[in-house]
């Protein structure tokens, strides 16, 4: 239903955001840093997750997976999960460590590793469209990274020393190559053995991988390093697990939607620039983080490369949809196939 799609539409960018917001609160009003307690607000509600696809669940399929000619498939969920968890604590850590804004701007770092993926492992074309928006973001990085280190180092933003600062850019780089990394095998193994296991299947190994290795760190290292507790900040540890549970469920609805007038990776790509116009501008004006010249320089560079991401995706959606209608229009498209039949063919093929 067109409702229900643009209901977990508005709550993808909602949740999204809000979770990276209330982190940051919990960081600047309480001082509190421990990356391993949103570790433990993550895995929270992991279980229930598994609980929305129990109808799903039977001893039968469960035995299928451990039999010898399918038991190489579970690497994949199993392995992505841990590169998952690796990227989750990095995140959470570089959240404690850097401002929200800088943060925004430097982990949409993941589409230019996405480039060997794409050429080596997945076989897409990379276009020129898409080196440039890779540029465009590589401009951008180098705008916020130059101004963050210069100008902001000693503001009590991000960090004391230029070494500091240079840590934490690379630990969000590297979790934008971990983000890359498991996307992108995700799509491989869901395209090598789909047959084999379906996404539901897939998403409650991925999470149950994810719980089993994060969830007795995450108690330990929260325990030796309590939380505030007060009102206002178990509101925002209901916010940050809810919301992280809750984005992960809308994400996988949007793209097992059948087939809509906006494809689930233009959509995604479109909500994901609304979520980072939201979640700057609340960082600039709400958290009062630096904004100058050069920062409006490398947001404008960040804007460009987004904006040609998502007008590639619609350009090549147009073009697979009109090279579709052309060879329906073929004369052996004419002939032996039922109403039904074409109607099958049409919507495998867009």
């Amino acid at each position: 239903m067109t409702w229900l799609l643009v209901l977990n539409s508005i709550f993808f960018v909602a949740t999204l955001t809000e979770y990276l917001i209330c982190m940051k609160y919990i960081t600047n009003n309480y001082g509190y840093k421990n990356e391993w307690f949103n570790v433990l607000l993550s895995v929270v509600f992991t279980p229930f997750y598994g609980c929305l696809f129990i109808r799903n669940f039977s001893w039968d399929r469960v035995k299928a997976y451990f039999a010898p000619e399918r038991r190489a498939v579970l690497k994949y969920p199993v392995f992505t999960g841990v590169l998952y968890t690796i990227e989750t604590v990095f995140v959470f850590y570089a959240l404690n460590t850097v401002t929200l804004s800088y943060y925004t701007i430097l982990r949409s770092g993941f589409i230019i590793f996405n480039i060997p993926w794409f050429k080596f492992l997945l076989k897409k074309p990379v276009t020129r469209l898409y080196y440039a928006s890779c540029a465009a973001l590589v401009v951008s990085h180098a705008f916020a990274t130059g101004q963050y280190i210069l100008q902001y180092n000693d503001s009590g933003s991000g960090g004391g020393s230029v070494g500091t600062v240079v840590q934490n850019t690379v630990i969000i780089f590297a979790s934008c190559f971990l983000n890359s990394a498991y996307n992108n095998m995700i799509e491989y193994a869901m395209k090598l053995h789909g047959d084999t296991m379906s996404n539901i299947d897939f998403q409650v190994l991925f999470q149950a991988t994810y719980f089993v290795l994060a969830a007795p760190w995450a108690i330990i290292y929260t325990v030796k390093h309590t939380p505030p507790v007060t009102v206002g900040a178990i509101t925002m540890y209901f916010f940050i697990a809810f919301g992280l549970q809750l984005y992960m469920f809308n994400k996988i609805y949007i793209l097992n939607t059948p087939q809509t007038i906006i494809p689930a990776n233009i959509l995604l790509s479109g909500l994901d620039l609304v979520r980072r116009v939201i979640q700057l501008t609340y960082s600039f004006v709400c958290f009062n983080e630096p904004f100058d010249a050069v920062i409006g320089i490398s947001l404008v560079f960040l804007g460009l490369s987004g904006g040609l991401l998502l007008y590639q995706y619609i350009r090549d959606y147009r073009q697979r949809v009109a090279g579709h209608h052309k060879m329906l229009e073929l004369p052996e498209f004419d002939h032996g196939y039922e109403g039904g039949d074409e109607k099958n063919i049409k919507e495998e093929s867009v």
